[in-house]
């Protein structure tokens, strides 16, 4: 039996549009160093992290060949029909599904990226909430960290901004990440 994997996780909008998603890539044990030791290397001089909406289109393909390199596989939830005044419930209803969907893969640990401490104990009553209703695999265990700290943080952001492009017709990154990431929509309303 493989060790576990590990979710890291994190999400990306687009109003406009209506969309919310929440991408997992995951993380085999085993392999959790060499792929911070890759991140760590794609960053240029004076840059903390990577970050998708600070990249332009040019260091875009850059990272998304190195990451596809990886063979990173995982899963998107999009979420459909956001409301401009409702997108913490867009997240929940995202959590709900992909947590769910990490329940019924070989992973153990969920991290997902730290936002505001406020922010992060509704997620923290979610995932209590999702327990306590048998929504959720019993043996994943949730987190949140910083990006800054957690180099695996930055291959979700980079999933889930190729996918939101992918969503609005610029396919080429989200094909250049490979074919081992799902994508699964659903309406948030």
């Amino acid at each position: 039996m493989n060790p576990p994997h590990s979710a890291y996780v994190d999400e990306s909008m687009r109003v406009s549009s209506g969309l919310y998603l929440m991408a997992a890539v995951l993380v085999p044990s085993a392999c959790a160093e060499g792929y911070r030791a890759v991140l760590r290397g794609l960053l240029l001089r004076n840059q903390r992290r990577l970050h998708w909406r600070d990249e332009k289109d040019k260091r875009r393909v850059q990272l998304v060949e190195a990451i596809g390199a990886l063979r990173p596989c995982g899963i998107v939830i999009i979420g459909t029909g956001l409301d401009r005044g409702r997108q913490e419930r867009a997240r929940r209803k995202c959590m709900e599904r992909l947590l769910w969907e990490l329940g019924r893969r070989h992973v153990g640990d969920v991290v997902f990226e730290r936002r505001h401490s406020e922010l992060d104990v509704r997620d923290r009553d979610m995932v209590e909430a999702l327990r306590g209703r048998h929504a959720m695999a019993p043996r994943l265990r949730a987190s949140w960290e910083a990006p800054d700290e957690e180099p695996l943080l930055w291959l979700p952001d980079i999933v889930a901004g190729a996918a939101l492009l992918a969503e609005a017709g610029q396919e080429a990154y989200w094909k250049g990440l490979g074919c081992d990431l799902d994508a699964e929509r659903f309406a948030v309303d």
